[in-house]
């Protein structure tokens, strides 16, 4: 019967560990979550609260302050004493601990013993009041850091917006430059035109295909800092194995698929024309430059920044923390008890004893600890005052960049990009009626793409204005 039960457990101890052999590699094989290759700027701050290093280990820091607070809430453990004194080698030592020799010189002690500290002064209290305060105070250093990370994700995600549209708008060019170049040829053919311009419409091709491949590495690094920013990789993202950038960089004299460069419409349903030279990048970042006023004053803005800034708030729970600290050092001068209560048997006599224990201060009289807990608050004091002006000068610094990108955008109105479009193409008229040069035709598009990749850039520095603003107040500005 026993050979037959230890047979049913050896099968069921195999059972078992088949189940959790066959359960790890499901779990192996089971994909973990992945980084959509269309990415918005909803979904990837969605995915940085979630998958971002610091805010991970400022979650983390969290749990701990958690913990250490419940910590020091706790009463003091009592201790117990289980004694045994003077027991004869002579006789055999079990006899010894049932029988006593009144005889004998050395009676046989046995004690059991008690010892509770009782806390005076409410310092237990204060401990926890303290460890409350520092765990409010990492709870809002977390919130900076989600607040820091995602800036620098907008940052990035207007970065690789940047380069997109300045890849179209190089496309675009170089795409109206082969019709030139072919136009050129034939000229040349015709006798319209001397050889030597062919060789300088090839040379001019050169700045353009430029524009192209500076674009796009912009694009792949943007990209790249987009998903460190996530707390991932290439491998993450949900699309197979691409192509290295060096493979993908547009070779000399190669056709690009023609793409118009226009002004990107407002309206946010209208999704951004991505080029299909980046069809090997990592992410295709979706998202729009945004040119929204920002309604509040700089008044209004500082208070704000007051009010939500996470690292101002965090400053505000350490200050409350060095106060209670402060307290707590002071009320180490309550002196705590230490009630004991014991029962011994001495021979064959039982006792029962009460003792009471109080430290005196002869050396350490708890001056020392005051000071440093003073000193503690006053440096608290000092970096709230920090916290606050640095809060303050961030609202005042994004502000003028905010001002400096609104003057800036509004230079660059439609009709001045109207203007600049329309000399371009009477260039590009002149030129096909043999109305102007070459020189004048080159002249006339890098006036072209000079304004538009500089009304690129203003409409990008306006969208970080904007990052910087909401990111200086933790606040959106609508």
């Amino acid at each position: 019967m026993l050979l037959r039960q230890s047979r049913i457990l050896s099968h069921m101890s195999w059972c078992v560990l088949a189940l959790l052999i066959w359960q790890g590699r499901l779990q192996a094989q089971t994909p973990g979550p992945l980084i959509p290759r269309k990415l918005t700027l909803v979904d990837a701050e969605r995915i940085l609260l979630d998958r971002n290093l610091a805010v991970v280990a400022a979650k983390y820091q969290v749990e701990a302050s958690r913990a250490a607070k419940l910590v020091a809430s706790y009463k003091p453990n009592p201790v117990l004493t289980v004694g045994m004194e003077q027991v004869a080698l002579s006789s055999p030592f079990f006899s010894r601990l049932v029988h006593t020799d009144p005889s004998a010189a050395a009676q046989s002690t046995y004690t059991l013993r008690l010892d509770k500290i009782i806390e005076r002064g409410g310092k237990r209290e204060l401990r926890t009041q303290q460890a409350e305060e520092q765990l409010q105070a990492n709870e809002a250093l977390m919130l900076d850091a989600m607040r820091t990370q995602l800036f620098q994700l907008r940052q990035s995600f207007t970065a690789a917006t940047l380069a997109r549209e300045n890849l179209l708008l190089a496309e675009a060019t170089l795409n109206q430059y082969e019709q030139t170049e072919k136009l050129t040829v034939v000229k040349v053919e015709t006798g319209d035109l001397p050889g030597v311009e062919v060789y300088r419409a090839h040379a001019g091709r050169l700045q353009f295909e430029q524009a192209v491949v500076q674009a796009r590495t912009a694009y792949e690094q943007a990209s790249r800092d987009v998903l460190n920013l996530l707390g991932a990789s290439v491998a993450d993202v949900a699309t197979p194995a691409r192509q290295t950038a060096e493979a993908n960089l547009p070779t000399p004299g190669a056709q690009l698929l023609p793409a118009r460069y226009e002004v990107p419409s407002v309206d946010p349903q209208v999704l951004p024309q991505f080029s299909a030279a980046l069809t090997n990048a990592p992410l295709e970042i979706v998202a729009r430059f945004e040119d929204r006023p920002v309604p509040q004053t700089l008044a209004e803005l500082r208070a704000i920044a007051l009010r939500e800034r996470p690292d101002v708030v965090a400053a505000r729970h350490v200050l409350a923390a060095s106060q209670h600290g402060f307290t707590l050092a002071e009320r180490q001068r309550v002196r705590d008890v230490s009630v004991g209560t014991e029962y011994q048997r001495v021979g064959a006599d039982n006792a029962l004893g009460v003792t009471m224990s109080v430290p005196l201060f002869v050396y350490n009289n708890q001056r020392a600890s005051i000071a440093q807990a003073e000193a503690q608050r006053k440096a608290s004091e000092t970096l709230l005052q920090q916290a606050e002006l640095q809060a303050t000068t961030d609202v005042e610094k994004a502000y003028q960049a905010y001002l400096a990108a609104r003057r800036t955008l509004d230079l660059y109105g439609a009709q001045n990009l109207v203007q600049v479009e329309k000399l371009r193409n009477i260039a590009a008229l002149s030129y096909k009626e043999g109305a102007s040069s070459l020189f004048e035709l080159l002249d006339a598009q890098r006036t072209y793409n000079a304004a538009l990749t500089a009304y690129n850039q203003a409409r990008a520095d306006y969208q970080n204005a904007l990052w910087q603003l909401e990111s200086a107040t933790n606040s959106p500005l609508h």
